[in-house]
C-alpha cells in the first residue's frame, strides 16, 4: 500500500510540475481572480518573491536548515485573507507552505516535526477557503503534501481521498489548458 501511495504522491509531483508551467497562461487568460485590494496582492507577492529567492540562494548554498527558516519567517507573516487577496493570495500562501511542507519532508531531521504536528501546518497553510478556488496547481499541491503526512500517520483511507482530490483537481487545469488550446 506504502508503494502505490508513494508511486501515485511521486505521478503527482510530475503533474503539479506541469501544471505549474500553466500558471501564467492562466494569469494572461484572466483565470486567476482579481483581489478586493491589488495593494494587499502586490506586497505579499513581493515578500514571496524575495524569500523565494533568499531560498533558493540557500539552497544552492546547501542551507537547508536556513532555507526552512526563511519559510518559516514567511509562515509568521500576516497573510491577507481572500477577501483582500482575493484567489491569488491564497494560492500565493499555498505556494509558499507547499514549499515548506515539501522541504520538511524531505529534511525531518532538520528542526524536526513530528507527522501530526506537519498535518496541522499543512491545515493551517490551507485554510478554509480552498475549497472556493478554481483548480490550481499550488492548492493540488499542497493537497499532495498533506496526503503524504496522512500516509505518515498510517491514515491510508483519508491519504487517498485527498490524492485523488488533487488529482482532479491536476485533471482540471490539464482541461482548461487543452480546451484554450483549441
Amino acid at each position: 500500500m506504502a508503494s502505490k501511495s508513494r508511486a501515485l504522491g511521486q505521478l503527482l509531483t510530475g503533474a503539479i510540475l506541469g501544471a505549474l508551467l500553466t500558471v501564467g497562461g492562466l494569469s494572461l487568460a484572466g483565470k486567476l481572480k482579481p483581489p478586493g485590494e491589488p495593494d494587499a496582492l502586490v506586497a505579499l507577492a513581493q515578500t514571496v518573491d524575495t524569500t523565494d529567492k533568499k531560498v533558493d540562494v540557500m539552497l544552492a548554498r546547501g542551507d537547508v536548515s536556513g532555507a526552512i527558516a526563511a519559510l518559516e519567517q514567511l509562515r509568521a507573516t500576516k497573510w491577507p485573507g481572500r477577501d483582500r487577496g482575493g484567489d491569488a493570495c491564497v494560492q500565493l500562501r499555498h505556494d509558499a507552505y507547499g514549499r515548506l511542507m515539501r522541504l520538511r519532508l524531505d529534511h525531518p531531521q532538520i528542526d524536526a516535526k513530528t507527522p501530526q504536528q506537519l498535518l496541522e501546518l499543512a491545515e493551517e497553510g490551507l485554510g478554509r477557503e480552498w475549497e472556493l478556488l478554481d483548480p490550481n496547481p499550488f492548492t493540488a499541491h499542497l493537497l499532495a503534501l498533506r496526503g503524504e503526512v496522512l500516509e505518515q500517520l498510517g491514515r491510508d483511507d483519508d491519504a487517498l481521498l485527498v490524492y485523488q482530490r488533487a488529482l482532479d483537481m491536476n485533471r482540471d487545469i490539464l482541461d482548461e489548458v487543452m480546451e484554450g488550446g483549441r
